[in-house]
């Protein structure tokens, strides 16, 4: 009897994995039920707006790895996968989503009512001094002092300064020292968010699209191809992080810059040698390496 071929599963707490699993043709059942289980709304269409991935300008790094979509036509959500704690996820996670919603209003548009926007940030490490590890955020009025009330004669006060803006910050480490079952949307996906385990196996018997989600990872983790980019990406992070540390030294900073480029960009020419050797598409390798395809075939 052959074996069922078994291998280390790429982790969904990866940006570019969780963006693959999530925006693979086809299958959108799958991103619209992960929304239900935040969201606690009932979603009638969903429509993908960013599945590839582009580049955040001409010369960027880095990729852009969010997922865009829109909701029942009425709204605007992007989610990011956040596995690195550079303390500032609530300024940047709150500069992002307001930028969203200030880019629908163009010039000569009066204000028309733009998409509700929702961001949506999934935390692989805990941030607010919050006893939950699902928080929401929405710009509220603060309480009514008591020398500024005045009877207009309202039953009902408004609560919110504007609805079109939410921000959710799920917190991975917080959900698992909770440890909940597999009852809702969101526990199900969870689970298989954090990993393999009992948890994970019980989400996959009670929801059909995280079993979805499961067999797209188990297949991606089998192709050398996306392991090629996975591994890729995660070098350059290592990378990226090491020239940061070495910026804080101004003392070495300019001779630290010069090797750096030249170590990155050796280091570049041996995987895109290795990914030719592998067979990986010219094209892929461009967009992983950065470099040209002149610079790739006469390396």
């Amino acid at each position: 009897m052959e074996k069922t071929q078994e291998v280390e599963l790429l982790p969904l707490t990866n940006d570019y994995v969780f963006k693959r699993v999530f925006t693979k043709d086809g299958q959108e059942d799958m991103l619209k039920d992960f929304l239900t289980g935040i969201l606690n709304v009932q979603i009638d269409k969903i429509e993908i707006k960013n599945a590839e991935l582009t580049k955040e300008h001409k010369d960027a790094k880095r990729e852009v790895l969010d997922i865009r979509a829109t909701i029942n036509k009425n709204s605007l959500i992007d989610i990011e996968m956040q596995v690195k704690d550079y303390h500032n996820i609530d300024k940047r996670s709150m500069a992002y989503v307001t930028k969203l919603y200030s880019d629908q209003l163009e010039v000569g548009d009066e204000y028309k009512k733009p998409l509700k926007t929702i961001s949506i940030n999934i935390l692989n490490f805990n941030y607010f001094k919050r006893n939950t590890y699902h928080s929401i955020g929405r710009m509220k009025f603060e309480k009514i002092e008591k020398e500024k009330y005045v009877d207009m004669g309202y039953e009902e006060e408004d609560e919110y300064v504007n609805e079109d803006i939410e921000v959710h910050y799920i917190e991975l480490p917080k959900f698992k020292e909770k440890n909940p079952g597999v009852n809702s949307k969101l526990e199900q996906w969870l689970w298989l968010i954090c990993g393999k385990g009992e948890k994970a196996e019980m989400a996959k018997k009670e929801n059909k699209e995280v079993k979805k989600a499961s067999d797209v990872l188990q297949k991606m983790s089998l192709s050398e191809q996306e392991r090629w980019l996975y591994d890729s990406r995660k070098f350059r992070e290592w990378d990226e992080r090491s020239l940061r540390e070495y910026e804080t030294n101004e003392a070495r900073q300019d001779g630290i810059k010069q090797g750096i480029s030249q170590g990155e960009r050796k280091a570049k020419l041996e995987d895109a040698k290795k990914m030719l050797e592998e067979g990986v598409e010219l094209e892929i390798i461009e967009r992983v390496t950065g470099l040209s395809k002149e610079e790739i075939l006469n390396k």
